[in-house]
């Protein structure tokens, strides 16, 4: 990879596409080599280039090393959570509810605004309801869940009808709320 040997000029799909070839690269790579390959690597990248991909490439290993070793002990977030799981198991719930709150970070990050994600959060809260309820009474008995299953099931088709007839009007004929432009701002 030289600098210049017949390769388009240094932009920043290219570094994006060569920081890509790394990464698919270095999964092949022993861990003990995984240094001195990455040194060889970067050595090509012209200067502005090669102190970004020192810095992603490096912050990615370390990340990646981080989540193949098992976490021990309370240092770092994730001993912290584990003993909190076992001094109180229902806290392993919270790692659920942070799950979802990713929600919006992750529409964010495919590059749909963040709006979306905020209505299709509380979306999301009572599918995830649904799903909780109905994975208890595939293991319980019919009788103690047959009222509850039909209220949740009314209560959720009720509640996903009305979210679906607000957001319709909303967008397109701007009540109860004027949601056309707030989704198209931005």
């Amino acid at each position: 990879m030289e600098a210049n040997a017949g390769l388009p000029a240094w932009t920043p799909e290219r570094f994006r596409e060569e920081i890509n070839l790394i990464v698919v690269d270095m999964l092949g790579v022993p861990p003990d080599q995984k240094l001195g390959y990455l040194k060889g690597r970067i050595a090509a990248f012209p200067e502005p280039y090669r102190t970004a991909a020192e810095t992603l490439l490096l912050q990615r290993e370390t990340l990646m090393a981080n989540t193949e070793q098992q976490p021990s002990g309370p240092p770092g977030p994730w001993g912290f959570l584990k003993e909190a799981i076992q001094a109180v198991p229902s806290v392993k719930y919270a790692l659920g509810v942070g799950g979802v709150a990713s929600v919006i970070a992750i529409v964010g990050g495919f590059g749909i605004n963040p709006r979306v994600g905020v209505i299709g959060v509380p979306i999301i809260l009572l599918l995830m309801t649904v799903l909780v309820v109905f994975s208890k009474l595939a293991v319980a008995d019919a009788q103690y869940f047959l009222r509850p299953l039909i209220f949740l099931t009314w209560f959720s088709i009720l509640a996903m009808s009305a979210t679906v007839l607000l957001v319709f009007t909303g967008v397109f004929f701007k009540w109860p709320l004027d949601l056309h432009s707030w989704l198209v701002k931005g």
